[in-house]
């Protein structure tokens, strides 16, 4: 088989692969002439039933080596701009507070279990079982009582 053959039957396939490691074009096609570069040397040494096998794993050995020698130049290019700033607005944080009181004050208005249930779980983050031994009862009860504390939370929400 000649290179022109190989060129032919395997470039549209070799190019998609790299592609899809790369996505870049320029780099794909960098990638590519390499691979077709070093069959063109190994011609006779290549296996015909294992021509495209061999083509892709060359292909693939050479974006590993890009990628071992530009890992610095990869870290610098890194696109800053792009992570999000965590600081909230005051006016975010104004309205997580007016969220959290009125949030506190449906709670307080809870019967006593569906209270407890809450507190325990949500603020003091007591497990399931440790809850359950707070409050005296069974676990599947304990997560029944948090259930209905939950929906009548969201009644409530609702309500107003």
């Amino acid at each position: 088989m000649t290179i022109k053959d190989l060129y032919t039957k395997y470039f549209h396939d070799l190019y998609r692969f790299v592609f899809s490691l790369t996505k870049d074009k320029h780099l794909t096609e960098d990638i590519v002439q390499e691979t077709f570069i070093r069959a063109y040397l190994n011609l006779g040494n290549i296996n015909q039933t294992t021509n495209k096998a061999w083509l892709f794993t060359v292909a693939r050995h050479l974006f590993y080596d890009h990628l071992r020698k530009n890992k610095k130049i990869t870290d610098i290019d890194y696109d800053f701009s792009r992570i999000k700033d965590r600081q909230k607005t005051p006016e975010e944080r104004l309205f997580t507070k007016e969220v959290i009181k009125q949030l506190l004050k449906r709670i307080k208005n809870l019967q006593d279990n569906y209270r407890k249930a809450i507190i325990y779980f949500y603020i003091e983050e007591m497990s399931y079982k440790e809850a359950a031994t707070a409050m005296n009862v069974t676990v599947a009860n304990f997560k029944s009582i948090l259930f209905r504390a939950r929906n009548k939370l969201r009644q409530l929400s609702k309500e107003r």
